[in-house]
C-alpha cells in the first residue's frame, strides 16, 4: 500500500507578484486517475457557467463555462484537428482507443470575460489551455495543480505562467499573450528529489510547480518512516469484528424491545 503527498517547492517566485502561500503537506494513498471536481471561474465577480447562470453547478463541465464553441483557426482547434480529436462546447475531446472514455486534451475558455480562476480539475488530462483575452486578476495557486499532462498554456500577458518560469521549458510574450510551453518536472530524471522528498520516497511530477512524492515500495507510514507492508489485517480486521459485534448486540437488543411492545 503506498501513501503520498502533493508539495510546491520553495522557488523565488517571478515578480512583480507576490510569492504564493506555502501549501501544507497533504497525505493520501496514491491511485493514478484524478477525481473530477466542480468548476469554478468567476464573471464580473459572480460565479458563472454557460448562458449567464449565477452559479456553477458541481456537474457542469467545464466545456461548457463559456458560450460557443472551439474554432478551428485557434490553437485549441489546430490541436484538435491534428489530433483527430472531437469538438463539445469549449472542450476537445479524444480516446486513445474505442473501450476508453473521451478525455479532455484541449480546453479554450479564451475572450469569456473571466476574472478569476479557480478549479479547473475537470480538465486535469488537457495537454492544452488557452485563457487568454480575459481580463483575469488572480488565478489560484492550485488551479493547474494535477495537470501533469499541460503542455502550452495561453495566458492574458500581465499574469504570470503558473509555478514561475523555471517551471516551464519556454516562456514568451507575444500579441497580448504570454505562452507557457514545455512543463518541466520538478523531480530530476531518476525520479528522485532528495532535497524536498523525505528518504525512502519518489517523486513525481504534479503539475507546474508541484510534485508528489510517494513511499517506495516497502515503505508507508508517516513521511515513509515504517518498513514492511501495511499491516491491513492487523488494523482493520479488530474493527471489522467490534463493528459485526456491535450490529449483533443491536439488533438483539431493538428485537426484544420490539417484542414487547
Amino acid at each position: 500500500m503506498h501513501f503520498s503527498w502533493k508539495h510546491r517547492p520553495t522557488t523565488s517566485p517571478q515578480t512583480p507578484p507576490p510569492p504564493p502561500p506555502p501549501l501544507a503537506l497533504r497525505w493520501r494513498r496514491r491511485h493514478h486517475s484524478l477525481p473530477t471536481k466542480s468548476t469554478a471561474v468567476t464573471v464580473g465577480g459572480d460565479y458563472r457557467g454557460g448562458g449567464g447562470s449565477s452559479t456553477v453547478h458541481p456537474l457542469v463541465s467545464v466545456c461548457e463555462l463559456c458560450s460557443g464553441t472551439v474554432l478551428n483557426g485557434t490553437e485549441v482547434g489546430q490541436l484538435c484537428s491534428s489530433s483527430a480529436g472531437r469538438i463539445d462546447g469549449r472542450c476537445c475531446l479524444k480516446n486513445d482507443n474505442t473501450s476508453d472514455p473521451e478525455r479532455i486534451i484541449g480546453l479554450d475558455l479564451s475572450n469569456c470575460s473571466l476574472t478569476h480562476i479557480g478549479d479547473l480539475q475537470g480538465a486535469s488530462t488537457a495537454l492544452m489551455v488557452d485563457l487568454s483575452l480575459n481580463p483575469i486578476v488572480n488565478v489560484s495557486d492550485t488551479a493547474f495543480q494535477g495537470f501533469i499532462e499541460l503542455n502550452h498554456l495561453i495566458l492574458p500577458q500581465d499574469i504570470v505562467c503558473p509555478g514561475g518560469n523555471t517551471s516551464w521549458g519556454k516562456v514568451e510574450v507575444k500579441q497580448g499573450k504570454r505562452l507557457c510551453e514545455g512543463q518541466k518536472s520538478m523531480c530530476n530524471q531518476t525520479g528522485q528529489l532528495s532535497v524536498n522528498c523525505p528518504e525512502n520516497s519518489l517523486c513525481a511530477p504534479y503539475g507546474p510547480g508541484f510534485f508528489e512524492c510517494s513511499c517506495a515500495d516497502n515503505y508507508h507510514g508517516y513521511k515513509c518512516l515504517r518498513e514492511g507492508e501495511f499491516p491491513a489485517l492487523q488494523v482493520f480486521g479488530p474493527l471489522g469484528a467490534s463493528t459485526v459485534v456491535i450490529s449483533v448486540l443491536l439488533w438483539v437488543t431493538q428485537r426484544r424491545k420490539a417484542k414487547a411492545l
